[in-house]
């Protein structure tokens, strides 16, 4: 299985499972996104999966939320050794 994990402000983290070249998202029980609080958390609830890789994805909006150009549109992307 391959995992996209997206960060955003406030600590929160969405998962998606990825195959080919399609994503879905990882819901709770309720049918509702799942949202994790740290990457040892997204880990941990995928502990007995076979991760073939996991990728962070994150955006950053800091440029834009001080009234700068914004910079780069390419987003921060960092490959995790799980």
């Amino acid at each position: 299985m391959n995992l996209l994990i997206e960060s955003f402000e406030g600590g929160i983290y969405l998962a998606y499972q990825v195959t080919d070249h399609n994503r879905r998202l990882v819901m709770d029980s309720d049918h509702h996104p799942k949202k994790f609080m740290s990457l040892n958390q997204v880990r941990d609830h995928f502990h007995d999966h076979s991760i073939t890789s996991a990728t962070l994805v994150h955006n950053s909006a800091y440029d834009e939320m001080c009234g700068e150009q914004c910079g780069s549109d390419t987003p921060l992307s960092v490959d995790l050794r799980w």
